[in-house]
């Protein structure tokens, strides 16, 4: 996505959904200090707002493409 793409030509609102980090917590079911760390970290985009923290979806995305499925796991064990 360019930059022109990042906001709505029409009204100026982002495009992308961000999510603040108790949702992102109880997307995932975990720690809130967890994506804390993560922000806190550099490990993971966020977006500062004042003081709120957002992190964008497509930064959720990353994650779930880093964490191996539970039947990849399993064939790499078996040897399937």
């Amino acid at each position: 996505m360019n930059s022109s793409e990042k906001y709505c030509g029409y009204c100026g609102s982002p495009l992308e959904h961000h999510l603040s980090i108790e949702s992102a917590a109880k997307q995932f079911d975990c720690s809130e200090q967890f994506f804390r760390n993560l922000v806190r970290d550099r490990k993971i985009g966020f977006v500062k707002i004042g003081r709120l923290v957002r992190i964008p979806h497509s930064e959720i995305d990353k994650i779930l493409e880093t964490i191996p499925s539970v039947s990849d796991e399993l064939r790499e064990t078996m040897k399937i």
